[in-house]
């Protein structure tokens, strides 16, 4: 499988996709782009690029038909186009966008499918929209599939880490919290990532929570070990 790593060479299979596109359709450009991209070894930021290209190129009306066609094809690539596409159309499609997340996540058969969407649209969003955002990840935490629930985890891992404020960053741990008894391994996996974040960034929330923390009848061992080296993290940021 050939690696692709320098933007010159993913930019002119762009461009053929893009001729694809205008010449044949949007089937054969998606076939293309199969072929030309995604059925490589490519570099995540340069797959952001090529998501960022074809959510300018692309008629509006056809990008979540693109949307979904990507996703159907089931490669890990296509996951970080799916997620720059959704990113993309959050300002001015939100619910559509958070909608069209957890729907790709919930059908995941894989947990990357989770992190790498979750990430780039529930993370992006809670960042930068974090008053509209909150209210939607409330209601998805009690979505019935646990990939979902997985990918909030994740999104809120990266909006922690990328600067998300103080205050709402203590409303998404309290959320978090809600989570922290559960044995599904999955489920697990992303709120702890974004627990031990929150630690690392923001250790006044822990110290804020430390009662609930520390109950065991509603905390298991496995959320508090992950808090205990998000705040080793953060002693060590610090030279202490």
């Amino acid at each position: 499988m050939k690696v692709i790593t320098r933007k010159s060479e993913v930019n002119k299979r762009i461009i053929k996709c893009i001729e694809e596109y205008h010449s044949r359709g949007l089937a054969s450009c998606i076939e293309l782009l199969h072929t030309l991209i995604l059925s490589q070894k490519v570099k995540f930021p340069l797959l952001e690029y090529c998501a960022e290209q074809f959510h300018l190129r692309l008629q509006e009306e056809e990008q979540i038909p693109f949307c979904d066609e990507i996703q159907s094809m089931r490669t890990e690539g296509g996951n970080v186009i799916l997620g720059i596409m959704l990113q993309k159309r959050l300002q001015d499609h939100f619910l559509e966008s958070m909608d069209k997340a957890t729907e790709y996540v919930a059908d995941a058969d894989i947990w990357y499918v989770c992190d790498i969407i979750g990430e780039r649209v529930f993370g992006y969003s809670l960042l930068f929209q974090p008053q509209i955002t909150i209210p939607e990840i409330r209601k998805l935490f009690k979505h019935e599939t646990n990939w979902v629930i997985r990918s909030l985890g994740a999104g809120a891992h990266y909006a922690i880490k990328k600067g998300l404020d103080a205050n709402n960053a203590k409303t998404i741990f309290k959320i978090l919290l809600s989570m922290a008894n559960t044995k599904d391994k999955e489920i697990r996996q992303g709120i702890g990532w974004a627990a031990k974040t929150t630690a690392k960034f923001h250790p006044e929330i822990i110290e804020h929570f430390k009662t609930e923390i520390e109950n065991t009848d509603r905390v298991a061992n496995w959320f508090r070990a992950k808090i205990a080296i998000g705040l080793n993290r953060n002693t060590y940021a610090k030279g202490n």
